[in-house]
C-alpha cells in the first residue's frame, strides 16, 4: 500500500483528537499526517473565562501541539484555499509566497471565526472571548479600569469604569460574567475610593432565559444565584450598536459601561467560505460517516461542519465534547477507508453540560442528574481538570485553583505601550467623538454618516458651527498646533470613522505633500473667524431656519439605473447644474453634477449607470437647521447648493438650499456686503467676486459634494 498523506486543517479539539487517533492507528510508513494551524498550541477554551477572572494564568490553558502530537507534522502556515477537485490545498509559505500541497485525505476542522460586525460598532469597541489573547486582553483591561476608577474625579466616571456589559447569555457569556463579577468584587478591598457597591456587571441576552441548553430549573437557579452575587440581567433585549460609551439596545435604551465583552457573532472562516461544497447554514454538509457530500476523500468535523448525529437524528451541537468524538470517529473512518473497510456513521450520546456561574457555584446536567451550587462547581472543576490534555497542565491548573482558596487573585498586569495604528470606530447619533479642551490624540476621517462641529458656550453643549459629511476629516488643528481641542465634534447621525494615531498622522502628513497641502487649506478655512466683522449677518443666519429659504427639489429625479446617455439628455433638456438621484422618487441616494458626467464618459464601460458616477452619501441639512449651519457646510465644501432632507434617517427629500438665494436674503435683511467681501467693495461686485472665486478651477471644485 502506497504511503498516504492525510492533511488536517485546524488544531482545535476535533483536529487534535483526529490527529492523535490517526497517529496511533496508522504506522509512519503507511501515512504522513500533516496538521495546519496558525497557532502552535491547542487552546482549552472552556477555561478562558477563568483567565479573564485571574483564577488561572493564560499559559495554563494552552498546550503546544508539537508536544501533544509528536508523530504529526505540525505547520503554522496559513491555509489560503482548498481545491477539492484537484486534491490540493494552497498555503502561505515561509517566504510569504503561495505554495501548493497535495493530499490523499483531507479533514476540515478549522472551526468558525468571530464576527462582531453583526452589530454596528461591536468590532471596534468590544472584546471577543475566543482566544487566549482575547482573555489576556480583557483581564488587563479590567485591571486598568479598576485603576482608573480609583482616581476618577466624579462618581459618574467611577461608575462607568466599573460597569461591564456582557453580550450573550450562553455558556461563554454566563461564565465570563460570573468570573468578572468575582474579580471586581473580591478586588474592591484593595482600593480606597470605591467598593463592591460601585461594581455593575450587566448581562444582555436576546431571549427570555439564559443558558437555553440546560433544563429550566437549572436556568432559574443560575439566574437567581448570579443576581444574589450582584450580576444584573437585561433579557429579551438585542444589542443594536456599540460605542466607546456603551451598548445601544433595540428598544431605544442605552447602557453605559467602560467594558464591553461580546460572546455572540460567529461566521465562516475564509477557507470554508471558499469551498465549493454543499453547505447547510454556512457549515459544511456531511454524510453520516463525516465525509463531505460527494467527496470520498474529504471530511469535516467541529464547528465548521453540519453533522447529523445518528443517535437522535439531530444536528450535532458545536461543543468541545462533540468535536472530540467527531475527531475520533473521523480518524477511525479514514483508517477504515485506507484499509478498504466500510465506514461507520457518527453516533454519540452527550454526557451532559456544565457551566460555572461564579461565587464557587455552578450548574450541571450530568448523566441525567441535575446539580447546582457548590457541589456542581466542585464537579465542574474536577471534570475540566481531568479533561486537560497533559499531566503537567493538570498539576499547574490544580495548584492555581487550590491556591485561590487561600490567597487573593493576582491583580498585577503588564501595562505596555501599544504601537499606534490605524483603526475604525463607530459612534451613535449624539455621541461626542471628542470635546473641547481634550488633549489631541487622534486624527479622524469620516467614512459614513455626518458629524457636527460644536462650539461650547459657557459650559453648555454649545451651538453647531458646521456639518461634515463622508470623506471629510477633522482633528487636525489641535494635532498640528499641539494644543487642546478648541471645538467639540458630535455625531449627527450614526457614523463610522477611520482613526489615525498622533504619531502615524505626523509621519503621513510630513511625508505626503498633497495631504499636507490639503490639511493646510482646511486648517486655514476653519481657523478664519467667519463672522468676526459680520455680527449682524450671523445674527440673521442664526435666527433663520433653512425651511424659510428652501427651494423645490430640482426635477427630474434620476433613478440609479439611468444610463449616461439619459443623464446627458437630462442636463441638455433642463439646464440644471445638478440632479438628485433617488431609487423611489422620494429618498436621496446621491447627487450627479456635470463634472461627474464628463468624468463618467471618460471612464465609462457599457454597463455604467448614474449610480456608478454619482456622489454617494452627500452632506445634507434638515429644514429645522439654521442658515448659519448651512453656510458652514457650503464654505467647508465650496458648494453652490445643499440638499435638504426631512430627517436623517429616511433621507426623504424636502428641497434644496442654493447659495444665491441665501446671499440675496442676507443682503436684503442686513444691507451689508456679502460674507467675506471687503466693506469697500460694492455689494454686486462683491457677489461676483464670491461666486467667481478661484476662476479657472474645475467645476468639481465648486460643485462636488463630499463622498465616502
Amino acid at each position: 500500500m502506497a504511503r498516504q498523506r492525510i492533511v488536517i486543517v485546524g488544531g482545535g479539539f476535533g483536529g487534535v483528537k483526529c490527529a492523535q487517533t490517526l497517529s496511533r492507528g496508522l504506522p509512519p510508513e503507511a501515512a504522513e499526517i500533516v496538521l495546519f494551524d496558525r497557532h502552535n498550541h491547542l487552546v482549552f477554551s472552556p477555561l478562558l473565562a477563568e483567565v479573564v477572572g485571574s483564577s488561572i494564568n493564560a499559559l495554563d490553558v494552552v498546550v503546544p501541539l508539537r508536544q501533544l502530537l509528536p508523530r504529526v507534522f505540525c505547520r503554522t502556515e496559513e491555509v489560503l484555499g482548498i481545491d477539492l477537485a484537484a486534491n490540493q490545498l494552497e498555503y502561505r509559505a515561509e517566504n510569504e509566497a503561495p505554495a501548493p500541497m497535495s493530499y490523499d485525505h483531507l479533514v476540515v476542522a478549522c472551526g468558525s471565526a468571530t464576527n462582531l460586525n453583526v452589530v454596528p460598532g461591536m468590532a471596534d469597541h468590544a472584546f471577543a472571548l475566543k482566544t487566549v489573547g482575547d482573555a489576556a486582553r480583557i483581564r488587563a483591561h479590567l485591571m486598568a479600569q479598576m485603576e482608573q476608577a480609583e482616581v476618577a474625579e466624579t462618581a459618574e466616571r467611577r461608575s462607568w469604569h466599573l460597569t461591564v456589559l456582557v453580550v450573550g447569555g450562553g455558556f461563554s457569556g454566563v461564565e465570563a460574567a460570573g468570573e468578572i463579577n468575582d474579580l471586581l468584587r473580591v478586588s474592591a478591598r484593595y482600593y480606597r475610593t470605591w467598593s463592591k457597591a460601585d461594581v455593575r456587571i450587566i448581562l444582555i441576552h436576546s431571549r427570555d432565559e439564559i443558558l437555553p441548553e440546560l433544563s429550566p430549573g437549572l436556568r432559574k437557579f443560575a439566574r437567581h444565584k448570579m443576581e444574589k452575587t450582584g450580576v444584573e440581567f437585561v433579557l429579551n433585549a438585542r444589542a443594536t450598536s456599540a460605542t466607546p460609551e456603551g451598548v445601544g439596545l433595540g428598544d431605544g435604551r442605552f447602557l453605559r459601561g467602560g467594558t464591553i465583552v461580546c460572546t455572540v457573532g460567529n461566521s465562516e472562516v475564509p477557507v470554508v467560505a471558499g469551498l465549493t461544497a454543499a453547505k447547510e447554514r454556512g457549515r459544511l454538509a456531511t454524510d453520516p460517516d463525516l465525509r463531505l457530500k460527494e467527496r470520498p476523500n474529504a471530511w469535516a468535523i467541529g464547528d465548521c461542519a453540519w453533522i447529523i448525529n445518528s443517535e437522535n437524528k439531530e444536528p450535532a451541537p458545536t461543543t468541545g465534547q462533540f468535536a472530540e468524538r467527531e475527531g475520533t470517529q473521523c480518524a477511525q473512518n479514514i483508517i477504515r477507508a485506507v484499509k478498504d473497510q466500510p465506514t461507520r456513521p457518527f453516533r454519540f450520546k452527550p454526557l451532559g453540560e456544565l457551566c460555572s456561574i461564579g461565587g464557587h457555584s455552578a450548574v450541571a446536567d450530568l448523566f441525567g442528574m441535575h446539580l447546582s451550587g457548590f457541589l456542581a462547581w466542585f464537579v465542574w472543576r474536577g471534570v475540566y481538570l481531568f479533561k486537560l490534555p497533559t499531566l503537567g497542565r493538570r498539576l499547574q491548573v490544580g495548584f492555581d485553583w487550590a491556591a485561590l482558596l487561600v490567597f487573593p487573585r493576582d491583580l498585577a498586569f503588564v501595562q505596555t505601550e501599544e504601537t499606534e495604528r490605524v483603526s475604525h470606530a463607530h459612534y451613535d447619533a449624539g455621541d461626542f467623538i471628542f470635546r473641547k479642551g481634550e488633549a489631541p490624540t487622534n486624527f479622524y476621517v469620516l467614512e459614513r454618516g455626518e458629524v457636527e462641529i460644536v462650539r461650547s458656550n459657557n459650559g453648555s453643549e454649545g451651538e453647531i458651527v458646521a456639518v461634515l459629511g463622508p470623506g471629510s476629516f477633522f482633528g487636525e488643528r489641535a494635532l498640528l498646533n499641539h494644543r487642546p481641542r478648541v471645538m467639540s465634534i458630535r455625531a449627527r447621525t450614526p457614523v463610522e470613522v477611520l482613526v489615525m494615531g498622533k504619531n502615524v498622522f505626523t509621519q503621513f502628513s510630513g511625508a505626503l505633500a498633497p495631504l499636507r497641502d490639503a490639511l493646510a487649506q482646511t486648517l486655514n478655512r476653519r481657523t478664519v473667524e467667519l463672522w468676526k466683522d459680520r455680527p449682524r449677518v450671523y445674527e440673521v443666519l442664526k435666527r433663520t431656519p433653512i425651511k424659510d429659504l428652501i427651494e423645490p427639489v430640482p426635477k427630474p429625479l434620476l433613478p440609479p439605473g439611468a444610463t449616461l446617455r439619459q443623464v446627458g439628455e437630462a442636463f441638455v433638456q433642463h439646464g440644471n447644474e445638478f440632479f438628485y438621484v433617488s431609487h423611489d422618487g422620494q429618498c436621496l441616494d446621491g447627487i450627479v453634477t456635470i463634472t461627474d458626467l464628463i468624468r463618467g464618459y471618460g471612464d465609462s464601460k457599457p454597463a455604467t449607470t448614474v449610480s456608478d458616477i454619482m456622489t454617494k452619501n452627500p452632506v445634507t441639512v434638515i429644514p429645522e437647521d439654521d442658515c448659519a449651519v448651512a453656510v458652514g457646510a457650503l464654505r467647508e465644501y465650496r458648494l453652490k447648493s445643499l440638499p435638504v432632507v426631512a430627517d436623517k434617517q429616511s433621507l426623504k427629500l424636502a428641497g434644496c438650499l442654493r447659495v444665491r438665494r441665501l446671499m440675496a436674503y442676507v443682503l436684503k435683511e442686513t444691507g451689508f456686503s456679502p460674507v467675506g467681501a471687503p466693506a469697500s467693495v460694492p455689494a454686486d461686485r462683491a457677489r461676483q467676486m464670491q461666486l467667481g472665486k478661484k476662476a479657472g478651477a474645475s467645476a468639481d471644485t465648486t460643485e462636488r459634494h463630499p463622498a465616502s
